[in-house]
């Protein structure tokens, strides 16, 4: 499962509930953790997700318990922090002071990150960017590169786009020495092992990981990882 990261919204559905999906992840060596700082208007995410930003703001969320969250989080389990907001989200946090000990990669879905500010950004990749876009963000240090596998918001797809197969062949003509994991639409191992048989390295799963955890609780996601191994 090292090659798989798993999105998951902080403190959602709540602080308790939070660490028990966490301690699920860690059991089955998951070996990236998305990590949504929440925004009121996480605009690209589908329903779903926008209702996990949503209850988190609601029932209050600082700077400060961001960054104890963080620092707990670090102190206890071994899989690799990626955090992922929008410019909203720096802002509202402070995530541009945030200690670059408490996360190895950030994802900010509407803003260009400075590498010299920020631990690690994480680029997200699309068949839209140009040669010149490609080269300037895998010219950068970064865990993994985040490849969309279509167009739409997360959580929208019946099944994986095939978009990214062409992103995958620009990015290997620029630079062959990456890592990429493919996101949007990944829900099972056949999906998981699809992708890697395009090209992938690696997957990253939101919706369908949420929505178990939300119908079935913490049985459920166990019985999806082992699923997915």
């Amino acid at each position: 499962m090292e090659n798989l990261a798993i999105f998951t919204v902080l403190n959602y559905p709540n602080e308790t509930k939070f660490f028990n999906i966490l301690d699920t992840l860690e059991s089955r060596k998951v070996g990236y953790v998305e990590i949504g700082i929440p925004v009121t208007n996480p605009y690209v995410d589908g329903e779903l997700i926008q209702e996990a930003h949503q209850s988190v703001m609601k029932d209050g969320l600082s700077k400060e318990k961001v960054q104890q969250a963080l620092k707990t989080i670090k102190e206890n389990y071994s899989f690799k922090v990626i955090l992922m907001t929008y410019k909203e989200g720096v802002e509202l946090f402070d995530l541009d002071h945030l200690s670059h000990e408490l996360y190895d990669g950030i994802i900010c879905v509407d803003q260009v990150l400075n590498p010299e500010v920020f631990n690690q950004p994480v680029y997200i990749f699309n068949e839209d960017l140009s040669d010149e876009e490609l080269t300037g963000y895998l010219n950068s240090q970064s865990p993994f590169h985040y490849v969309m596998s279509g167009r739409g918001k997360t959580g929208s797809f019946d099944s994986v786009p095939t978009e990214y197969v062409e992103t995958i062949k620009k990015i290997a003509v620029i630079k062959k020495d990456t890592k990429n994991f493919i996101g949007f639409g990944i829900k099972t191992k056949e999906d998981i092992s699809s992708v890697k048989n395009n090209g992938a390295d690696g997957a990253i799963i939101g919706t369908e990981f949420l929505k178990t955890h939300a119908r079935d609780g913490i049985t459920g996601i166990e019985n999806y990882l082992d699923s997915l191994a």
